[in-house]
């Protein structure tokens, strides 16, 4: 029966490579299903796993006196477990944004038929506790045992290509060639030629049952030519040519692939604040285990590369100075703030894990910053004006199963949003429902606002946003129940409730507003009535190859659902304003409607050649009358990729598109009808790259900012709105 099984799975792997667009992965041979546990990603048994049971990014298999082969369905890779093996497949790629096939081998033997396609690249990393291997298109293995002196061995063998292996604890890095092996805990951390009767061995000890690696793409065998007659020669007039020695590999071919793996370099043009600047950006990326390290050194000109004065000083900064423009004896403190900020601004990710570990830990420039469902800070982005911008953001967590955490700043260096959550799952041994409370903070929301606009006229509204210094304090609840867990299907439903209480610093003068903690902004202590404040409710997930969500919308005052989203840096001034003018009159026609709407999403990855996704958020008004009217506070969202394999010639291509008011601004609607679909409402980010040789792209990126002085003040048209400006680049990318 088990045979008929594989039989079948072997019969309909074609279909399912139709139809699983993304990565997927199943069980294809068991010598003893009931000596293997699968846990999901909570770490709940798997019931029953045999032959053909899907594994998930997250799963975890351990087998017991027993063997287990697998295969990755999209590309054909195999893996082969031998028994008292613990093995977790933390991520595939393709799947979720999933950059890399990631394997973490806690303990056992296992062996991988990695696939290599010609016109895409698959990226493998296994790893053990102790090392990490880096893998393409190859035949390898890897032990984690203990010897008889009870000291750890992690052994990484390869049979055919190579493999960059690297030690956690050093961050050094060998590459282990075919018919090598090499111990990271060994005296000398170098690879080690194997005999002939070590390979045969290996392959007699690692051998499939079910899987075969000459089907493996990459790794067919080469067919051998057809005989042809020798014809007749004079053996006394041939010559015996000599044989010519193979190069081996030099030290240097070695060594600059290794700095091809960990050194990136930008050389073009681009345009910051209108005016366009040369550039060199040199970008050095280290790793060690889960610890990944990423720098930029950025030198930004007009005319001299090797004059400092000509260069480009983001927010009036001159980010080479490292303090040398500063009065030591008179503002030490200044200084030294000076050198922190410029080394800071080196640093361009430092990350620790993954959101799917029990503690990850980013600091850098960080495009997405999402707490608890999203009502309160969804998609939220330090990064959106950069290179313009750049900053030092904060996020990290922690997830112990039953309860957790997480928190995030804007910048390190001057921390003016802030927030966390803390959630619970109270029943988690049951089902993993989440209960969570969210706080967040933008402690100066009219930090450094433009009082006049850029004709010299004065902007009142920010005038009074001076005055009064405001910040903002959001508070909110969510719940979130896994209601179905499958790998072609999936549902979460998930609720959270919030609002916003200002606190200003200052009363304000002619505008009737004292300063405090504005609660009755939130609720009106003499009626009971809550005010702005809003909440959502729906699901989200997965169905075959489609990721959905649809949720339900409701808000009211100066409330909007994803307060804090990816525009909400060029927008915090104006919505200061907005909320100065509230106070000064909280019982206006405006602040009495009630917004409502459905937003909904989807997407998918066809094929690993094209990821796409489309949402829009459609609301309506409820008045104080009772009656629905329609709103111009839609939102679209849409992002498109193009990956190698699509386009000829390596072309890929990529845009994401986020545009509030968007039927308003093509329908010229009221006060947008001189609104553009490319202003301080919208975020953009495209691109285009060209592949000219293997380490080598010429690639063109546009995107939007908004317009700053000198200092790094937002500049404003007549109407009170952020000027907003493109930025174009056109690079030549080196080892990206």
């Amino acid at each position: 029966m088990k045979r008929t099984f594989i039989a079948i799975v072997a019969l309909l792997l074609p279909v399912a490579l139709f139809g699983q667009q993304q990565e997927s992965a199943i069980i294809l041979y068991l010598d003893d299903p009931a000596e293997v546990e699968i846990f999901d990603d909570n770490d709940f048994a798997v019931e029953n796993p045999d032959i053909g049971t899907e594994i998930n990014p997250g799963d975890r298999i351990v087998t017991g006196n027993t063997s287990a082969e697998v295969q990755f369905l999209q590309n054909g890779s195999i893996v082969h477990l031998k028994e008292n093996t613990d093995l977790r497949l933390q991520s595939l790629q393709g799947r979720d944004g999933g950059s890399e096939t990631r394997i973490d081998v806690g303990s056992g033997r296992m062996r991988m038929v990695a696939a290599r396609l010609s016109g895409r690249e698959y990226r493998y990393a296994v790893r053990t506790p102790g090392a990490v291997a880096g893998v393409r298109g190859t035949d390898f293995g890897v032990s984690v045992l203990v010897d008889e002196a009870g000291a750890a061995v992690e052994e990484l063998f390869v049979l055919s290509g190579e493999v960059l292996f690297e030690a956690v604890d050093t961050g050094e890095q060998i590459f282990v060639g075919a018919g090598q092996k090499a111990d990271v805990f060994a005296e000398t951390f170098l690879p080690v030629d194997m005999t002939q009767e070590e390979i045969g061995a290996l392959r007699q000890d690692f051998l499939f049952r079910e899987a075969t690696p000459a089907t493996v793409p990459g790794n067919e065998p080469e067919p051998e030519p057809e005989p042809e007659p020798e014809p007749e020669v004079n053996v006394e007039a041939v010559e015996i040519p000599t044989e010519e020695p193979q190069e081996e590999p030099g030290f240097g071919d070695r060594l600059f692939g290794n700095l091809a793996q960990i050194t990136g370099l930008q050389v073009g043009s681009v345009t910051l604040n209108g005016e366009t600047y040369s550039q060199a950006i040199f970008q050095p990326r280290l790793s060690a285990g889960k610890l990944a390290l990423g720098l930029y050194l950025p030198i930004t000109y007009t005319s001299s590369l090797f004059d400092p004065s000509d260069w480009y000083r983001p927010e009036g900064n001159d980010e080479w100075s490292f303090g040398s423009d500063q009065d030591w004896n008179n503002e030490p403190a200044e200084a030294l703030a000076d050198v922190a900020t410029d080394i800071a601004l080196k640093v361009k990710y430092l990350e620790y894990g993954t959101r799917e570990d029990p503690f990850f830990l980013k600091v850098g420039n960080l495009d997405n910053f999402t707490l608890g469902q999203g009502l309160l800070m969804e998609n939220y982005a330090n990064d959106v004006d950069f290179p313009v911008v750049r900053r030092i953001g904060f996020n990290m967590g922690v997830d112990r199963r039953s309860w957790g955490f997480e928190a995030m700043a804007n910048d390190l260096i001057d921390p003016q949003i802030i927030g966390g959550r803390m959630y619970f799952r109270p029943v988690v041994e049951v089902l993993p429902v989440a209960i969570g409370i969210t706080g967040i903070t933008d402690r100066s929301p009219g930090d450094n606002i433009a009082l006049t606009d850029r004709d010299g006229n004065a902007i009142t509204a920010n005038q009074k946003v001076d005055e009064t210094d405001p910040a903002f304090i959001n508070v909110g609840a969510d719940i979130s129940i896994p209601v179905i867990r499958r790998e072609i299907l999936s549902l979460t439903g998930y609720a959270e409730a919030g609002g916003m209480m200002p606190y200003l610093r200052n009363d304000g003068s002619d505008q009737g507003v004292s300063a405090g903690l504005e609660t009755d902004a939130l609720v009106n202590l003499n009626t009971g009535e809550i005010r702005n404040f809003g909440w959502i409710a729906g699901f989200r997930g997965n169905a075959l190859i489609l990721d959905y969500r649809l949720e339900f919308r409701s808000f009211d005052g100066t409330f909007r659902p994803a307060f804090y989203d990816s525009s909400y840096d060029r927008l915090r001034a104006t919505y200061a304003a907005e909320t100065i003018a509230y106070l000064a009159n909280p019982d206006a026609e405006e602040y009495q409607q009630t917004t409502m709407g459905v937003f909904g999403q989807a997407g998918a990855n066809l094929f690993d050649l094209v990821g796409f996704s489309l949402g829009y958020f459609w609301p309506w008004v409820r008045t104080d009358a009772g009656s629905l009217e329609a709103s111009s506070n839609d939102e679209l969202v849409a992002n498109l990729y193009l990956q190698d394999g699509l386009i000829p010639y390596g072309i890929t291509a990529g845009l994401e598109y986020r545009r509030t008011f968007f039927a308003a601004t093509v329908g010229g609607w009221g006060s947008y009808e001189e609104a553009t679909l490319f202003d301080a409402n919208t975020t953009l980010d495209g691109y285009v790259s060209y592949p000219l040789t293997e380490q080598i792209k010429l690639v063109a990126r546009v995107s939007t900012a908004v317009k700053r002085d000198e200092e790094g003040v937002i500049v404003y048209d007549k109407y009170g709105r952020p000027v907003i400006t493109p930025v174009v680049a056109v690079q030549t990318e080196i080892g990206l």
